[in-house]
């Protein structure tokens, strides 16, 4: 994803505005909450009917894939780099399936490109500190990529799991467990087809602050 200084560089900036958000010192807001290196993933089935996808971020909003990893009530998490994907899962509880950055033509319906026209929000507390990021700024078609249906002779899509579709997000945004907090993808026009059982996958990798706020 990028090197050692880089992740450090983010993990103090991070740790520096929490501190300061919370008027606390950077080596106590360390101590306290063991800010790491963390991961959400957040996931929606593919539709045809909307235009509008929501995602969930908090752990009791909704009933959320198996695979999918959201926010505690307690914690507080700084992405520092947003990733899109698509999965194509066997069905809802299937934990087997792999990512792609890109829509691989053996896989998904090709009328799925419609994705990629869409833009991302983020309202926290009704205030927007995203607005209309491009979906497209995620599409990474990989140099290695399957030529055939999947088996003897056709190689397997390139892909690496810290990189592929991912973009660094400048300014951050502080996701609160205690914060009302609406994630969305919006399209121009919805689909019209899709894979059955596909799934839009949204990754958010940062810096996790955990047990961070009073859970009421």
């Amino acid at each position: 994803m990028y090197n050692s200084v880089g992740a450090r560089m983010d993990f103090e900036t991070a740790v520096e505005m929490f501190a300061s958000a919370y008027n606390k010192s950077p080596e106590w807001v360390k101590q306290q909450f063991r800010p790491t290196q963390s991961r959400l993933r957040l996931e929606q089935a593919c539709s045809t009917t909307t235009t509008q996808i929501n995602f969930p971020v908090i752990i009791n909003q909704g009933t959320p894939f198996n695979t999918e990893v959201r926010l505690n009530l307690q914690d507080i998490f700084v992405p520092t780099h947003v990733g899109i994907r698509f999965g194509n899962p066997t069905g809802a509880t299937d934990a087997s399936f792999k990512m792609f950055s890109y829509l691989n033509p053996f896989v998904f319906n090709v009328a799925m490109q419609a994705y990629y026209n869409g833009t991302l929000s983020t309202l926290v507390n009704n205030v927007q500190y995203v607005n209309k990021w491009p979906v497209d700024w995620h599409y990474d078609s990989p140099e290695t990529q399957q030529t055939a249906v999947a088996g003897a002779g056709s190689p397997v899509d390139e892909y690496n799991g810290s990189e592929s579709g991912k973009v660094a997000m400048q300014p951050y945004v502080t996701l609160n467990g205690q914060q009302n907090i609406q994630v969305s993808i919006n399209l121009p026009v919805a689909p019209t087809a899709v894979t059955a059982n596909s799934r839009i996958i949204l990754l958010y990798d940062g810096i996790l602050f955990q047990n961070a706020t009073v859970v009421s």
